[in-house]
């Protein structure tokens, strides 16, 4: 009988340990949660930031036609992003959609071969981008590395750029922005620096 007393006396100690370490580990957490909400989380940026001039490049689309910095317009949207990105396949329908709202000659879409995953080239995964933004944008592909991500100072996928004036940056990011309902859409592209 004395060690079944024993045995219930330890568990009951341990089941009053277990509450405490879990009612101190409960009031770290809220003291975390209460800290992440002061400061704001540092995400990195993988592509220039906003006020930066793109730099010089000269690169061909998948129609044959040729684009350098010049001929970035105020406006434009340009995306970054590589098959086999789980990100960017979540993001995938969200720039389509958009693009059909700017306009095929409004938007620029990267698809940035991973030489990785696709030794042969253009492999399904660039081809099934391509043949989804076909249709509501101007499409370029590349390698990381090349003259237009350099040009961009891109170091990772999903990105976007939204250009400004004289060849700068407006806005980027990661995500793509919300777009106000009420914000005019214009039909003309705008030639940068005009």
């Amino acid at each position: 009988m004395d060690y079944v007393i024993a045995i219930v006396v330890l568990v009951g100690l341990l089941c009053v340990l277990n509450l405490v370490l879990t009612y101190g580990i409960i009031r770290r957490l809220r003291e975390q949660v209460a800290d992440a909400g002061r400061e704001p989380l540092e995400v990195p940026h993988s592509v220039l930031n906003a006020g930066a001039t793109v730099g010089p490049f000269s690169a061909i689309d998948t129609e044959g036609g040729g684009l350098t910095r010049d001929d970035l317009s105020e406006g434009q949207l340009i995306t970054f992003m590589s098959p086999g990105c789980p990100a960017c396949e979540e993001l995938l329908p969200l720039v389509a959609e958009r693009a059909r709202e700017y306009g095929p000659e409004r938007v620029l879409a990267v698809v940035v071969r991973d030489a990785d995953k696709d030794n042969a080239g253009e492999g399904n995964g660039v081809r099934a981008y391509l043949e989804r933004l076909a249709p509501v944008a101007r499409i370029m592909t590349c390698d990381l590395g090349d003259e237009l991500t350099t040009a961009f100072a891109l170091t990772g996928v999903p990105a976007y750029v939204e250009m400004g004036r004289g060849g700068r940056v407006a806005s980027s990011g990661r995500t793509l922005p919300h777009r106000a309902e009420e914000e005019p859409r214009r039909t003309e592209p705008v030639k940068a620096g005009a």
